[in-house]
């Protein structure tokens, strides 16, 4: 069976438009995360430390369920995208892929900036940050 050069033309068009709308984003989803760099065309992701507490917890050998389906999550970039979190840090058993844009709920964001990883309530210009370090913050994020 041979294909007229128009219909084959038609064909890698559609599936070149298949592959670009599912494509990741070249970019980190909060605007100027320093943990998400492009390196030799490659996206490369550093992932927050773990704060003492934290250490305790998986040193003991305890995993963190995934978020619950309305809770408040930290949005967490990774090499595998990003990912809402149970706690400030990436967890195989306590993440799950980003549902933004899909599912409004609160989201605190965790991201490098000016150097220190920090809890932001927002990805506005306006928004309020408190150093990770310091722990989990106490107030909500905002929710989109």
């Amino acid at each position: 069976m041979k294909f007229h050069p128009s219909t084959v033309a038609v064909g890698l068009l559609l599936a070149l438009v298949g592959v670009a709308t599912h494509a990741e984003p070249a970019s980190p989803a909060f605007p100027g995360n320093e943990a998400v760099r492009l390196v030799s065309g490659k996206t490369v992701v550093e992932a927050p430390p773990l704060t003492a507490a934290s250490q305790r917890y998986v040193k003991g050998g305890a995993k963190l369920p995934p978020p619950s389906a309305t809770g408040e999550v930290f949005m967490i970039e990774s090499q595998h995208g990003l990912m809402e979190c149970r706690g400030t840090y990436l967890s195989e058993s306590g993440c799950v892929p980003s549902s933004l844009g899909t599912t409004k709920r609160p989201r605190l964001w965790t991201v490098k900036l000016g150097g220190v990883w920090q809890h932001c309530d927002s990805r506005a210009t306006s928004r309020k940050c408190e150093p990770a370090a310091a722990g989990a913050p106490g107030a909500m994020g905002t929710v989109e």
